[in-house]
């Protein structure tokens, strides 16, 4: 493979900054995550700053394969990082950008109320609201995280699992445009989310109350449905809006109103 061909598997411009912009979240997010670990960081046998930084490579390692995968094959099956793409080739932001951005913001909005609607009418009836719990750390912290949960989250399980997951139903059938299937692209989506909960599920069961962690992982669903679809119709860069807008929403705006 001559270098020239290397150079034109992805958009490496893309990539780094997309790299860059996941690493600064990863960074973002230590205080809170921290904070909400309570004792149990300080019970591990290694020293904490060990503990950090043996997480922190593993997550660099999963973001510079999972940034290169879903650049690669989003190539093959539709699914773009068109903000990005547009700017650096024509260095101005899309045509639809406007209408676009609008839309994720208020997808994010939406989204965070009816996580809090779901909290206060069905999960908190019988444990502490999730609100309170998530805005347990200060809002410095609070305001940080939201970046890590923004970013990270869509280029890991969005850009990374779910188009590896579009990529395989599109080799198995492709549409008239020989992009995937809505179908592939549904279940795809589906996946992801279900995915997500019951990881987020098996890994809390004995640090946080049952019904939070329950009310947490039906949030991530109904929160990954959506910013998938959203990734899916109109690109990364729009999922990653909708995602910070309705985290800073429930973290930031609602977080401070229960302290």
């Amino acid at each position: 493979m001559k270098f020239r061909d290397i150079r034109d598997i992805v958009d490496w411009n893309v990539y780094w900054l997309l790299f860059m912009l996941a690493e600064f979240s990863l960074l973002a997010a230590l205080p809170y995550a921290i904070t909400m670990s309570g004792d149990a960081l300080y019970d591990m046998a290694m020293a904490i700053p060990t503990i950090l930084a043996a997480q922190f490579a593993r997550s660099t390692v999963i973001l510079l394969i999972g940034i290169f995968t879903g650049l690669y094959l989003g190539k093959k099956v539709g699914l773009k990082t068109p903000v990005l793409s547009s700017f650096f080739e024509d260095r101005q932001l899309p045509s639809n950008f406007k209408p676009a951005f609008k839309l994720s913001v208020i997808f994010g909005v939406i989204i965070s109320l009816l996580i809090l609607i779901l909290d206060i009418f069905v999960f908190a009836r019988d444990s502490e609201p999730l609100l309170v719990y998530l805005a347990t750390p200060p809002l410095w912290q609070r305001f940080m995280y939201s970046f890590y949960v923004g970013v990270t989250e869509e280029v890991v399980l969005r850009l990374f699992l779910m188009t590896f997951l579009v990529w395989i139903t599109w080799k198995i059938k492709k549409n008239s445009e020989g992009k995937a299937t809505d179908a592939g692209a549904w279940l795809s989506i589906i996946i992801v989310s279900s995915i997500y909960s019951i990881i987020y599920l098996f890994f809390s069961r004995e640090n946080i109350d049952p019904a939070i962690a329950m009310s947490i992982a039906v949030s991530n669903w109904i929160a990954g449905t959506a910013f998938g679809w959203i990734y899916w119709k109109k690109g990364l860069e729009y999922s990653i809006i909708a995602n910070l807008t309705a985290t800073m929403m429930l973290f930031v705006v609602f977080g401070s109103l229960v302290h």
